[in-house]
């Protein structure tokens, strides 16, 4: 449930559809994806899954895939 709240705001933060959050949507083309919304990612991860990740981390996330992974793995180190 976490997960699908989740990429409702970041469908909301990325000013898309819910339904072209897929996890081959490329982060880069979007005009939102920058500085700012690293940031709101950061905080939304923290909120939704008590995880920390860097703006660094962010950065190397291509697609929502990357993304995806990074939140997944991070949840599996705990």
């Amino acid at each position: 449930m976490e997960m699908e709240n989740f990429l409702v705001e970041l469908a909301d933060l990325l000013e898309i559809e819910s339904s072209e959050i897929t996890s081959d949507y490329q982060l880069e083309v979007n005009e939102n994806w920058d500085s700012l919304a690293l940031i709101s990612v950061i905080v939304m991860v923290d909120e939704h899954f008590r995880q920390t990740v860097s703006s660094e981390a962010l950065r190397k996330c291509k697609v929502i895939g990357d993304l995806l992974n990074l939140i997944q793995h991070k949840s599996e180190a705990v």
